[in-house]
């Protein structure tokens, strides 16, 4: 056995000694002698929402300065048990009215994300079947996510610019200025900036 290999080993019996949550309960709300639990309140976990790199505690500005950091609140978020007053839960009408028409009343009754997204164990994965009435199905996995709501906000930021561009060369050449609307390779259509009329409709593509 090669020395490689024993480490590949002493990893996986390590990790069996691991505990993976699911759900982790709030401390602020429900403190308890094991001290087990989030520290921090579903607000304070929030805080300045998503914000951006300047903005202390806002999601932007933890990503940037610490990536880690905002892994791990976001698992938390992702696992922690939400109460009523979170808005959390699924109760669709308070399971009354006609469920053929609106089967999301017969879904199971769940607190937090990763009770339907947390296969394998503890990420942000597939689960069980969800909705039970007549159907079901399986909860999708959430793999990917981040990354692709990255590239909607450098795309959206992209276009922005383009705009903002257009209308200052507008303004400079005062004339009538097009611009193709494009972003990562893809062709969005273009935009018109007028003296006269004004910014026109976007065309797309």
């Amino acid at each position: 056995m090669t020395l490689s290999t024993l480490g590949v080993a002493a990893a996986c019996a390590w990790s069996a000694f691991v505990l993976s949550y699911v759900q982790l309960i709030d401390k602020t709300l429900a403190p308890n002698a094991a001290n087990e639990g989030i520290s921090k309140s579903l607000e304070q976990q929030i805080g300045a929402g998503r914000g951006d790199i300047m903005t202390v505690d806002s999601s932007a500005f933890i990503i940037n300065r610490d990536p880690f950091r905002a892994i791990r609140r976001g698992r938390q978020i992702f696992q922690r048990k939400l109460h009523r007053q979170d808005g959390a839960g699924p109760y669709v009408r308070d399971g009354k009215g006609d469920i053929a028409n609106n089967i999301q009343m017969g879904a199971g009754t769940t607190d937090n994300c990763a009770a339907c997204h947390g296969r394998p164990r503890g990420s942000a994965g597939v689960g069980g079947d969800v909705v039970t009435r007549p159907d079901s199905r399986d909860a999708p996995h959430l793999f990917g996510l981040g990354v692709k709501e990255t590239l909607a906000d450098e795309i959206t930021a992209d276009l922005r610019n383009i705009r903002r561009t257009a209308i200052a060369q507008a303004a400079s050449n005062k004339t009538a200025v097009t611009m193709t609307f494009a972003s990562k390779g893809i062709q969005y259509g273009s935009i018109t900036v007028d003296l006269c009329t004004g910014l026109e409709p976007l065309r797309l593509a």
